[in-house]
């Protein structure tokens, strides 16, 4: 299955807005912070048509308490992958691609379908706020508005990647891990020395 890349497109900003509208209305928290991340945020490259959101909660927040209002709100629980970053709760809102109904929650030994049964549109990530983790994000996307060079590279870098056939769509990020640790690494002192 190849991955499809889309030219930039203003109606990505458009979305996170209707979602970040719709988070703050399911998690009504004083200090909470819900930022547009990923590439779609970035404004001139292509991407995958899938809104990232970087969700910051204030701390102390306990993190399980956002899955019964995010799941209220229409979003999928993928508590499959929080076995390997338990600082996160990620959640996607999911667009049918077979018959079958959407899974509210997608376990553990759950089968992932992404690209088979369904497709995310937006995928949540909820953390708290001013963690190394949360801060990574920001730096990175902060870091590839402020360096065209680097920008433009990802872009290249993934149009590359998505002329390649993958069993699991999910696969597509471990040909942009190399990349994204490298520069993740000069984001993070670019942005710290921005006193950020």
């Amino acid at each position: 299955m190849k991955i499809r890349l889309e030219p930039p497109n203003p109606a990505w900003t458009e979305a996170f807005e209707r979602h970040r509208e719709r988070l703050l209305e399911a998690l009504p928290i004083a200090g909470l912070f819900v930022d547009h991340i990923g590439s779609t945020s970035l404004g001139d490259i292509s991407a995958k048509p899938i809104i990232d959101i970087l969700v910051g909660l204030p701390d102390p927040s306990p993190l399980d308490a956002v899955i019964d209002p995010l799941l209220a709100a229409g979003y999928t629980y993928v508590e499959a992958f929080t076995g390997a970053m338990p600082y996160r709760r990620f959640f996607v809102s999911l667009q049918a691609l077979s018959a079958g109904p959407l899974p509210r929650v997608i376990g553990p030994a759950d089968a992932l379908a992404f690209g088979r049964d369904y497709d995310s549109i937006a995928n949540i990530h909820v953390m708290e706020r001013g963690t190394d983790h949360w801060r990574r994000h920001i730096a990175f996307r902060d870091y590839l508005r402020a360096h065209s060079e680097v920008r433009l590279a990802y872009e290249s870098l993934k149009l590359r990647i998505a002329k390649m056939d993958f069993e699991d769509p999910l696969d597509y990020n471990s040909f942009k891990a190399d990349f994204i640790r490298e520069h993740q690494g000069k984001a993070m002192a670019w942005f710290l020395q921005r006193g950020q």
